[in-house]
């Protein structure tokens, strides 16, 4: 209680009392060294369930406002859940119409007709409540998926016309996991407020506030016969309409990328209605980065509409700008379906980034779009951009508010040559295209992470310095990696100086190699066209790659699983590449390669990569802080 107590104190400290910071906070409070705390109560004064009009004032009066209406939630929730979750078998033993409460009755007065029907629509939840998050632990429990079942069957029964569309179990779990990890054992205030025996009384009162903004991108167009289907209205159905308007968006913004994206027939609902319907969380591989986006996006919902949606969809747009110009239609509808991971730009880059101008535009200004900044929309120091704490998922929001406040083809043309800045980071590596590049990877064993009396021990952290601060992270020259051994520089206890380095580099095809010798240095060779035609990725993911080793190095006992997906991961990498010199050489030749695969699967398969590579760097990153502290 005493810890909730401090978590309570704190978050009035650094909001300094005032709802339009704590909003603002939101955006920039990483950058500062700081971590919001309370996620979930947060979100409730963000969402209107707890009226944030009185966040400040003296807790006497925020106890008694706030817990009246945490009770008159909750009490509305346990209704609701008593009228539409009902036990049959209770009332058959009290029923004297025997015909009436007969289970194979097909009478639709039969409470039992409704309770078959019901039962088909609990099934159709549950098939997505147990998909949800498969790589989430907490999504795994019975109890987590009980939950989550019955909230959405609830909501289905309240809203008829609309029931359980795919996808609303994506919206809740996160609210659910908030709430779940933030719930105390009752007491006094502000534990009343996150009393564990609500969870799902409070997380269904979240869930109902947002669908009430998200409600018409799940609504669908009545079916017509085919006669009627030229003059239907399913067109304009509001998710078709949204994504109309992100495209008009991008049009005002970056006319070339938009008429580019017209041009090639790809529409924009062909990944909007995920991005809109979902709030992007299929769009990030880590639960993290979907609360931290989504503590923004709600942090700066005003009026009923979460109006920072949009502008983020046309800020990964612009964020892609060079891959969706040079790419065909398989390539880009690729990307747009699995977006590359965003940038972590180190320090350094990011002290040359141009800044976001602080000022918003005129309304008079702007023709289209309007700009749509409510009265009670936070002030966001937009400075925090080029902080080195400030999360990637975060710059992104500010992006998304510059736009909206500046929605010019100069600022998205700023916006643009901030992520070619941070890209620029990876083509460091060609130095000299006619230079090998180099990728360590290995894993740590019992014969060399051991010291003189044979015992097993951990690597120095001392012995294998960090490449890169946690919040930054530098791509690897091929110059780079051969100082490192020059230095002698160790990765679990083996050295990688020079004389230890095979006297030609090892030809990696066949299968991965076992984790009993996964102590190599692999030597990638191909020529510089083929570097420049596979893009940024390549150089990506070896750089990723050294550097969540570099870490592991660090860490008292490793990961020898994450190790192994690293190398298998650049054999993957070392794959590609001698298939592309292949390809280029026939090209050269003249010859038909008509077996080879085409470019565009090789770059797929290079981003599918990437994003497994920066999740793990992510892992580790987080581990090498914690064991810092």
């Amino acid at each position: 209680m005493a810890e909730l107590r401090k978590k309570w104190e704190d978050l009035k400290r650094v909001s300094l009392l005032s709802a339009a910071h704590l909003r603002a906070l939101t955006f920039t409070a990483s950058s500062r060294g700081t971590k919001l705390p309370l996620l979930s109560l947060r979100w409730r004064l963000f969402l209107d369930v707890l009226p944030i009009e009185h966040f400040g004032q003296d807790d006497s009066e925020c106890q008694q406002v706030w817990t009246l209406a945490a009770d008159r939630e909750r009490q509305n929730y346990a209704a609701l859940k008593a009228q539409y979750i009902v036990d049959l078998s209770a009332q058959a033993r009290n029923e004297t119409d025997w015909k009436r409460m007969n289970p194979l009755s097909l009478d639709e007065d039969s409470p039992w007709h409704q309770y078959h029907k019901d039962q088909e629509l609990r099934t159709t939840i549950l098939q997505d409540v147990t998909r949800t998050f498969p790589d989430e632990p907490y999504f795994r429990q019975p109890r987590v998926q009980r939950l989550m079942a019955d909230m959405l069957f609830v909501y289905a029964k309240m809203h008829s016309n609309l029931q359980y569309r795919q996808g609303m179990h994506e919206l809740l779990a996160p609210l659910l996991m908030a709430v779940d990890r933030d719930a105390v054992e009752t007491g006094e205030f502000p534990a009343v407020l996150l009393d564990r025996k609500f969870v799902e009384h409070d997380a269904f009162a979240l869930f109902e506030r947002l669908m009430r903004m998200c409600m018409a991108w799940y609504q669908t167009p009545p079916i017509v016969s085919p006669s009627k289907a030229r003059h239907s209205s399913a067109a304009h159905t509001p998710i078709i309409a949204q994504c109309q308007m992100l495209l008009d968006k991008l049009m005002a913004v970056d006319p070339e990328l938009a008429t580019h994206l017209q041009e090639m027939d790809i529409e924009p609902q062909l990944f909007g209605i995920r991005w809109y319907r979902l709030l992007f969380s299929r769009e990030f591989t880590r639960l993290r980065d979907v609360f931290a986006l989504w503590d923004m996006v709600l942090a700066d919902s005003a009026a009923g509409t979460l109006r920072l949606v949009d502008w983020i969809g046309v800020v990964l747009l612009v964020a892609n700008r060079r891959l969706l110009l040079h790419g065909d239609y398989e390539d880009n509808l690729t990307t747009l379906l699995h977006l590359p991971p965003l940038p972590r730009p180190a320090a350094e880059t990011l002290e040359q980034t141009p800044a976001l101008p602080n000022t918003p535009l005129s309304p008079k200004s702007v023709t289209f779009p309007a700009l749509d900044i409510p009265v009670s929309a936070p002030k966001i120091p937009f400075a925090a951009l080029t902080q080195p704490g400030t999360l990637p998922i975060q710059r992104l929001a500010l992006q998304a508010a510059h736009l909206r406040g500046r929605p010019t083809k100069e600022a998205a043309l700023l916006v643009a040559r901030q992520y070619e800045m941070w890209e620029e980071e990876t083509w460091d590596v060609i130095d000299d295209v006619d230079t090998s590049m180099h990728a360590i990877y290995d894993e740590s064993s019992e014969s060399a992470a051991s010291n003189d009396s044979g015992v097993p021990g951990p690597t120095s952290a001392a012995s294998v310095p960090i490449s890169a601060p946690v919040h930054g992270r530098k791509m690897y020259t091929s110059s780079t990696l051969q100082q490192r051994r020059a230095n002698g520089s160790t990765m679990y206890g083996m050295s990688t100086s020079p004389q230890s380095l095979p006297s030609s580099p090892p030809r990696m095809t066949g299968a991965p190699p076992s984790s009993e010798h996964l102590v190599r240095v692999a030597s990638v060779l191909s020529p510089g066209e083929t570097l420049l035609s596979l893009g940024s990725a390549t150089a990506q993911a070896t750089g990723i790659a050294a550097q969540c080793l570099d870490m592991l190095a660090a860490q008292p006992h490793g990961d020898k699983q994450k190790a192994e997906t690293i190398a298998s991961c650049l054999h993957a990498v070392s794959r590609i590449w001698q298939d592309e010199v292949v390809r280029l050489s026939d090209q050269q030749s003249g010859a038909v390669a008509s077996k080879r695969r085409p470019q565009g699967m090789a770059e797929s398969e290079l981003r599918r990569i990437l994003r497994q590579l920066d999740s793990i760097y992510v892992d580790v990153s987080n581990n090498a802080a914690l064991n810092a502290l």
